[in-house]
C-alpha cells in the first residue's frame, strides 16, 4: 500500500527534520508511527500528503508511493484523487461552518451521487453528528469535532487513511471509543497510518508500529514486540520506578542511555 523508503526532509532550505525515514504500512492494516513532540512525525505525515511546501519544507531525498506509484511532486489535491486522507492534529474542522457543510467540503472530489450515499452512511456511523447536522461545528464537543474530523476525512473514499494524534486533549472514555473507531474504518478495507503519542491505545489498534526520535526511525516491530520492549515500557506505556524523586533521576538516566543508544 504505502512505502516511504529513505525520506529526507528540509525547511526553510537549512533545517534537517527527517533523515532517512522508511516505513510501510500494508495493505488492509493499521500502523503506528509513535514518538514524542518534535521527533518529525507531523512532517513525515506532511511530505505524503503534499503539504510541506506551505510550510516552506522540502523533501531531499527519497520516495514515497502508494500502490508502486509516486506521490513525490503531486500536488495535494492530486494525492486525495490517489486515494489519501488525512484527519489533521487538532481537528482543524471548519468552524464557522455547520457539521454537514464540513463533511460536504471533505468530498469535494466525489460526484453528487457518492456524497449523497457517504452523507447517510456517516450518518448512520456517527449518530451524534446526525444530531447536530445543522449546528456550527465549533459548539461541538472535543470529541465529537474528532468525529467530525475523520468523518470528512472518510467523505473522499481513501483506500488510506492518516490520522495525526486523534486522541489529543480527550479524555479516556473519548480515547477508547476513538480507537474502537479505528478498528471499525480498518474493518470497512481502509489502510491507516496512525500517528500517536498516546502509545497505549495505538499499539492496541495497530498490527506494527514505528517509534521515531530525533527525524529518524530507531525501533520498529509488531504491536506485540514494541509492548515488550524495556525502552518503550518505560518511556511510552508509563512502567517506572516507584518514588518520585527516584522514578525522576531514573527516568533521566535511562532516557540519556536510550538517546545515546538509538541515535548513535
Amino acid at each position: 500500500m504505502l512505502e516511504v523508503a529513505n525520506l529526507e526532509v528540509v525547511y526553510n532550505s537549512v533545517v534537517l527534520v527527517l533523515k532517512g525515514v522508511s516505513l510501510q504500512v500494508p495493505d488492509g492494516e493499521v500502523v503506528a508511527l509513535l514518538g514524542p513532540n518534535g521527533a518529525g512525525k507531523t512532517s513525515a505525515i506532511r511530505a505524503i500528503t503534499g503539504l510541506l511546501e506551505i510550510h516552506d519544507g522540502e523533501v531531499t531525498k527519497g520516495s514515497i508511493s502508494l500502490k508502486g506509484k509516486e506521490l513525490l511532486g503531486l500536488r495535494g489535491e492530486q494525492i486525495v484523487q490517489r486515494g489519501v486522507a488525512q484527519a489533521m492534529e487538532g481537528r482543524r474542522i471548519f468552524k464557522d461552518l455547520t457539521v454537514e457543510e464540513n463533511l460536504m467540503a471533505g468530498a469535494y472530489t466525489s460526484s453528487q451521487a457518492h456524497i449523497r450515499q457517504d452523507l447517510e452512511r456517516f450518518y448512520d456511523r456517527f449518530g451524534v453528528l446526525k444530531d447536530r447536522r445543522a449546528r456550527q461545528a465549533g459548539y461541538l464537543s472535543g470529541g465529537e469535532q474528532q468525529m467530525l474530523a475523520i468523518a470528512r476525512a472518510l467523505m473522499s473514499r481513501p483506500k488510506l487513511l492518516l490520522l495525526d494524534e486523534p486522541s489529543l486533549g480527550l479524555a479516556p472514555k473519548i480515547v477508547a471509543d476513538i480507537g474502537k473507531l479505528i478498528r471499525e474504518i480498518n474493518e470497512d478495507g481502509v489502510s491507516i497510518l496512525l500517528v500517536e503519542q498516546n502509545a497505549a491505545m495505538a499499539l492496541d489498534v495497530a498490527s506494527h508500529g514505528y517509534v521515531m526520535d530525533n527525524g529518524k526511525v530507531v525501533i520498529d516491530g509488531t504491536s506485540a514486540e514494541l509492548k515488550e520492549d524495556k525502552d518503550i515500557q518505560e518511556f511510552y506505556l508509563g512502567f517506572g520506578g516507584d518514588g518520585a524523586e527516584e522514578k525522576k533521576s531514573f527516568r533521566d538516566a535511562k532516557l540519556y542511555q536510550r538517546r545515546k543508544r538509538w541515535l548513535s
